[in-house]
């Protein structure tokens, strides 16, 4: 299972709260097509979907869509707070292997 590092958890929970989603909602991981036709990874604050792995981790619930649950079993989702390292970019999401992280 996709685990959840207890900084990304506090990013999330801060997305949370400027956008005002409900805290019912959980952090969903789902495979997305890009407009070129290329899967990736989409996020978003969701309702799990049938099928889905849930856990609560570091006070957020973590949701993977099926299709990704083996492949993303052992990463953990991590923050970098300024990928630029010049103060003025916006935190960013990053999957790192479990042991790294």
């Amino acid at each position: 299972m996709l685990t959840c590092t207890p900084a990304a958890a506090a990013s999330l929970e801060e997305v949370r709260k400027q956008n005002l989603y409900p805290d019912e909602l959980g952090v969903r991981i789902f495979p997305a097509q890009s407009p070129e036709g290329e899967v990736g990874l989409g996020i978003d604050f969701a309702q799990p979907a049938e099928g889905d792995r849930v856990t609560e981790q570091h006070g957020t619930t973590l949701i993977v869509d099926p299709e990704l649950d083996d492949q993303l079993s052992e990463l953990t989702l991590d923050v970098v707070p300024d990928p630029s390292g010049n103060g003025n970019a916006s935190p960013q999401l990053v999957l790192r292997p479990r042991d790294e992280a």
